[in-house]
Formats: C-alpha cells, structure tokens, sequence
C-alpha cells in the first residue's frame, strides 16, 4: 500500500542560472531545434503515440532485444515501476548516496526500509567490500555508476562481482547508468551473463530533460514482470518523435559532448589554482568543492547567488554543480569565486 507523503514542487526564477540540476544548461543550436520541429507531423497529432518505432530505433541502438527492453519516463519512471511491480512494503534497499531525491521519495511511499551507502570524505569512495557488507540485508541495491559528483566508479570488473555477490543472496541490482555516455561506458554489453541485473538510462543528461524519456533494459523474465505494470502508452508522441531525432543526429551530441568536457577541463584548471579549497572531477559534466570550513563553502554559495548563479551544497563541506559553455555565466562565476578568497 502506498503512503501518503508530503510532496513540493520547486518553483525557479526566470532571470537565474541553475547548475544545480545536473543537466546542460546550455541551448542547443537553431539549426538543432529546428530540425526537431519538423519532425513533428501535424496529422500525427490526432492520434496516440505509436511506439513500434521508438523501440525499434532504440534496442538497435542500445544492441539489446526488444524483449530485454522497457521505454519508461526518464530513470526515474523506470525505479518507479520496480517499486510498483515488486511488493516491497517493509523491504530494505539499498541506495548509493549522495542520489537522485526520487529515491528517497519512493521508498518513503512504497514504506520501504532505505539504507544509505556511502564513502567518505574527501574523495566519498565507495569500495566493492563496503557494497559486499551492507547487501545481506537488502532486498534490491540501487546502484548509481558512475555518480553525479564523484570521480570514481565501479569498473566492469568490479559491476560484475558485486552483481554475482548480489544474486548469491537472491538481492536484484538495479544500475542507474544515467551519468553513462561521457567518460564512462555502459555495462550493457554485459547484461546477458546476469538474472538479477536490471539496468536503466536516458536522455536527460545529453540535453534533453525536458522530454523525460528513458529505458530499462533486463533479461526477458524480469521485464515482463516489470511490463505488467506500464502504462498503454510509455511516453507521449513527442517524446517518441525526439527519441528518435536523437539516435538519428548522434554525431551531434558526440560533439556535444566533447566542446562540454573541454570546458569542464578549463574550470578544473582554473579553480584548482584559486586555492583554499579541493577540486573534485567526475564521469560527466559537474564539479565538486570541497573544503572542511563550513563557512567557506556557505559564502561561495552565497556569492554565486548574489550573480544569479544557483549552485548546490551537499553536506555542509560540498559544493556541487555543472559546468557551462556560456562565457558570461563562467566569467560571473570565477568573479564570485575570486570575490571569496
């Protein structure tokens, strides 16, 4: 039975910049947006969405089977449908932190026991022996790989043995792969030596949050069990339309990607020689500042706000966010930071 819990809806401000979110904050180019348009039909727009493509174009794609494939709303559509296909009501699971809220939100609602597991400071390494410990316990392991702000993650090596560990105890590993795509590849190729291996990704990371589209991919007898509980349709037609303008303009978000990690590299250079704090790396496109005085990360936060630049602090001693390739944003940016030395 689900609980009820109290929810909020974030409300943001038009005129401030939000790299806080973990996306690309950054437009995509007219010629981008108006190629995606036209792939819009207006005699489609009387009907309902029709899925056979999307999942065609995908599985090819991901080079999975279409029975190994579920298309869900974003990742989190695809957690939500393992806590709403298996009882888990008074169940534990285990979540690497620091993670998505949704996490937190669904096992709140689904009354599921959530265990945290996370490393320590400074570098928050969580190690293959640390997810061995606390499995015993759990019924499922959410497993994030790579992680928004951190800059290390699990190996392939390393995914399969605490997977195997995992199915020795009968506990499903579901991997948010999310973060998947920019230094890290996925573990997809791998999916087929696993029974309890569920694994899930989308595109809001390449710059399509707005879409919320996403996938799970499994073998092909926890997806139908995973299948009983969808909706009729999985995603609405213009999410099925940008599915697959995606896949078919891959060659741009490769350069995407690239222009982003360059940027990304310039900002680790340049804070690494601000000083009095410690610049972390990650898989994708965010950053982390970490430094022990409190104070320190409060009014760095403080400053970038004056500018209109929302950023996120975790733990009181972190400050997290994305990087952007909009000049004004990064030169107002390095200004507040220099204003706190």
């Amino acid at each position: 039975m689900v609980k009820t819990i109290c929810r909020k809806r974030l409300k943001f401000k038009d005129d401030y910049v939000y790299l806080n979110r973990n996306m690309i904050i950054d437009p995509h180019p007219n010629h981008v947006h108006e190629s995606l348009l036209k792939t819009f039909k207006a005699e489609d727009l009387t009907q309902y969405p029709d899925l056979w493509r999307p999942y065609e174009v995908l599985s090819e794609y991901l080079g999975v089977k279409q029975d190994q494939l579920l298309i869900t709303r974003g990742v989190e559509g695809a957690f939500k449908q393992l806590y709403e296909t298996f009882n888990l009501d008074e169940k534990t699971v285990g979540v690497t932190v620091p993670t998505h809220t949704m996490y937190y939100v669904y096992s709140d609602a689904y009354n599921t026991n959530f265990v945290p597991i996370k490393g320590t400071a400074p570098d928050y390494k969580i190690t293959v022996e640390q997810i061995k410990e606390s499995v015993p316990e759990l019924d499922v392991l959410f497993l994030v790989n790579p992680s928004s702000h951190l800059s290390n993650c699990f190996t392939d090596e390393e995914l399969e043995e605490i997977i195997e560990f995992c199915n020795t105890l009968g506990v499903i590993v579901f991997l948010d792969e999310v973060y998947v795509g920019w230094e890290k590849s996925s573990y997809i190729p791998h999916l087929d030596k696993h029974d309890n291996l569920i694994i899930s990704s989308g595109f809001s990371k390449m710059g399509f949050p707005s879409i919320k589209t996403g996938w799970l991919v499994t073998n092909k007898e926890l997806k139908k069990k995973l299948e009983s509980t969808r909706n009729s349709y999985e995603i609405n037609y213009f999410s099925c339309k940008s599915l697959e303008f995606i896949i078919d303009n891959l060659e741009y978000f490769e350069t995407l990607k690239k222009r982003l990690l360059e940027v990304k590299k310039r900002w680790i250079e340049k804070l690494s020689s601000m000083g009095d704090f410690e610049v972390y790396d990650s898989a994708l496109y965010t950053l982390r500042i970490y430094s022990e005085n409190e104070s320190l990360i409060k009014r760095l936060c403080d400053s970038l706000y004056a500018k209109k630049i929302v950023v996120h602090i975790e733990d009181k001693v972190n400050l997290t966010f994305s990087v952007c390739m909009n000049k004004e944003i990064e030169e107002d940016f390095f200004k507040a930071i220099s204003e706190c030395k």
